[in-house]
């Protein structure tokens, strides 16, 4: 029965309650065609990316290659072979640079996957050229000249170092060189990606955020270096009186003494003509630390940071006294806001 037509008004509602049901249905419908089509065009577009990225990376890489294997005995003329060696170097830079461009897109897999086809390129031209081009022992430039008062030195706040026998540092993408008394930092958009040097500092606290291919220190005395994760190798030589808060895939330590290491290594720490060397874990914390550990590939649970290998110490059954773990109340935490 229909009163003052309430009844009436009773079915319109109803109905405009499942119209606008149906209609809620079939927008949350549509737009979840939408999402799965626009999922479906960013994994495509993600996989034509990294697939560019892999054919050109090995057509660069093969380019390097064949550079290098003109540099051979049969060449007598040393002014010539050196020329081939520079324009392999040119060639090794443009193609760590193209690895550098890519890293924003590339995979954690992918990424890892061409450091260390770098790494080892970098290794087999550096041998090539040792052996071909045999040198007198690199010396490094002057030192720089700075006010006693610390200052801190942020982006671009270095000099280029001159041409070494160290492939490693010649072809470093960041060059920090010749420094005294100041606090440097280096953020993500100088260094990740990249190779980077530090040579001849003093009294210097030097601050790495990002996540670098590799890192080479040398000459480095009563210095403070906090690091971000490293996708590949950290060499440290020559070094004195020393701090390193490091994350990396392997570390490699010669001719060092008197130094601290607080350490994150997913493959092991080696050690040769070093001594009095403490080890603990690493303890450095910093905005945006985690992006970086997903860039660098390194895995954050597995850390053998108190398993040293001394390349002069022979015995297996005694430990080396050339180093020690470090006692936990002496330990730091280094926290960065």
């Amino acid at each position: 029965m229909e009163v003052n037509g309430v009844h009436r008004d009773i079915t319109v509602d109803k109905k405009a309650i499942v119209t606008d049901r149906l209609q809620k249905r079939e927008l949350e419908r549509q737009e979840d065609i939408q999402r799965r089509k626009d999922e479906k065009d960013n994994s495509a577009n993600a996989k034509e990316s990294t697939r560019y990225f892999s054919d050109n990376f090995n057509i660069q890489r093969e380019s390097v290659e064949e550079a290098l294997a003109t540099c051979n005995g049969n060449c007598s003329d040393k002014i010539i072979l050196r020329e081939r060696f520079d324009f392999v170097a040119q060639s090794y830079q443009k193609l760590q640079k193209f690895v550098a461009d890519s890293v924003m897109f590339l995979p954690s897999y992918d990424l890892r996957q061409a450091q260390e086809t770098l790494g080892k390129l970098q290794v087999q031209i550096q041998e090539k050229r040792d052996q071909l081009l045999p040198k007198k022992k690199f010396a490094f430039s002057s030192r720089k000249k700075v006010d006693k008062d610390p200052q801190v030195l942020t982006n671009g706040a270095h000099k280029i170092i001159e041409k070494s026998d160290n492939l490693g540092i010649e072809l470093a993408g960041c060059k920090i060189v010749g420094f005294q008394g100041v606090t440097l930092v280096k953020d993500s958009s100088d260094i990740t990606g990249k190779d980077v040097a530090v040579t001849n500092l003093n009294d210097c606290t030097l601050k790495l955020f990002g996540a670098p291919s590799t890192v080479h220190m040398k000459n480095l005395k009563n210095c403070t270096v906090l690091c971000g994760p490293v996708s590949s190798s950290v060499f440290i030589s020559d070094c004195e009186e020393c701090v390193f808060v490091l994350a990396c895939q392997q570390l490699r330590t010669h001719t060092t003494k008197n130094s601290s290491v607080y350490l994150h290594v997913t493959s092991r720490a080696i050690i040769e003509d070093c001594k009095n060397m403490d080890f603990a874990p690493y303890s450095l914390s910093y905005p945006g630390q985690n992006d970086h550990f997903d860039k660098s590939g390194l895995d954050k649970k597995r850390n053998n940071w108190n398993d040293v290998d001394d390349f002069n110490w022979l015995a297996s059954d005694v430990r080396s006294p050339n180093w020690a773990i470090m006692e936990e109340e002496k330990r730091k935490k280094f926290l960065e806001e």
